[in-house]
């Protein structure tokens, strides 16, 4: 089916066999007993072709253009293992990191991690990546290696009594994703941010959680999902991380103003909502009482005369808010009549300003030249 072994310069024509008959889709099978014996000695192809440096070179340029999908390690970034030393801490010392220790896993080779020699950083079992320990915390992103430091005294938006009641019914380990600054520390809860807040656990990346498979019983993430560039693959990483029959309790915004730009990406609806967690079992989707509709005017009302009174004058934020909320309505309904100030003046603001509250964007675009042919 694959069209037998080809030559392959330098060697590796078995791992070239193996990697089309995967591309093909055929099956492997374990056989636990010894089918050939295979030796390696001094006048060996390998020795004397495979590895010479130049060739070596040569093979992975090849390899990489027939299977660009396997992972080839190069002669300069051969793999140096971490000794087998588990570098174990007493119980005296221990920290919460030790407790944590064995539930992460490295967010680019998905293996184990352990202490190096120092203790100040963290390897992958290959060796191949160190990830550094900050404040006593693991910074498990590349983009997140000096994570800024909140003040201790910072409290975010206190969790829901509905969260709450999630944590406190669970037994096992819970993810708080996007935490911010929690005001109590639950034992078994480990709280993940970008930056190091006061009960931060992990500093790593939502889209790339640095956790084994089916770790958690529960993961609670609130008031975040709008500031993932990938919702879908954030949900994809917490369908993983829990365990089956694990709980996800979610809050994420629909009708909101811009916020902690630039990183506000999207907002939702229910049908959305429901898109990106296709792979769960729904219990219910309502509206909460952070987000009821009341929440929506009075936030974009605020941002408005903010902005009116920013850009403008005093004179337009006051007409603003001495306007009753019927005009805004009559105006809507009949745009005959939007030819006062308490209209157009929205238009004249800056665009920065326009952006916070803006009912939508137009795009104008070209599409790229087209790369030469090689």
């Amino acid at each position: 089916m694959v069209g037998g072994s080809h030559h392959v310069r330098h060697g590796w024509e078995d791992y070239d066999l193996w990697a089309r008959m995967a591309e093909m889709g055929l099956p492997g099978e374990w056989l636990p007993e010894v089918l050939a014996e295979y030796r390696v000695h001094q006048t060996s192809m390998m020795k004397t072709q495979t590895i010479v440096d130049t060739n070596y070179r040569e093979l992975h340029r090849d390899f990489a253009a027939r299977h660009p999908w396997v992972a080839l390690v190069d002669v300069e970034t051969r793999r140096y293992p971490i000794d087998g030393n588990p570098r174990l801490t007493s119980s005296k010392d221990r920290s919460r990191l030790d407790d944590l220790l064995p539930i992460l896993r490295c967010p680019i080779t998905c293996q184990k991690l352990a202490y190096d020699e120092g203790r100040t950083n963290l390897v992958s079992y290959d060796g191949m990546v160190r990830w550094p320990i900050k404040e006593g915390r693991p910074c498990l992103s590349q983009d997140l290696s000096s994570p800024q430091l909140m003040p201790e005294a910072h409290i975010s938006n206190e969790l829901p009594e509905e969260a709450v009641q999630v944590i406190r019914e669970t037994k096992g380990w819970v993810l708080n994703l996007s935490a911010g600054g929690s005001r109590h520390k639950f034992d078994h809860v480990v709280e993940m941010e970008f930056a190091v807040f006061r009960h931060t656990d992990v500093v790593g990346d939502a889209h790339h959680l640095p956790f084994d498979d089916e770790t958690f019983d529960a993961v609670v993430v609130m008031n975040a999902f709008e500031h993932y560039h990938d919702p879908r693959q954030v949900a994809a990483e917490i369908f993983r991380v829990l365990k089956p029959g694990g709980r996800l309790h979610v809050r994420t915004a629909f009708l909101q103003p811009l916020h902690e730009k630039p990183y506000h990406f999207y907002n939702c609806t229910r049908y959305g909502m429901e898109l990106w967690f296709e792979a769960f079992e729904t219990e219910h989707m309502h509206v909460s009482s952070n987000f009821s509709p009341n929440h929506t005017l009075a936030w974009a009302a605020s941002e408005a005369e903010t902005a009116l009174r920013r850009d403008l004058s005093d004179r337009s934020a006051e007409g603003f808010k001495s306007a009753s909320v019927g005009r805004f309505v009559e105006l809507w309904r009949d745009p005959s009549q939007r030819d006062e100030p308490l209209w157009t003046d929205f238009e004249r603001l800056s665009q920065d300003s326009q952006e916070t509250i803006a009912a939508g964007f137009e795009l104008f675009a070209t599409r790229p030249a087209d790369l030469p042919k090689l």
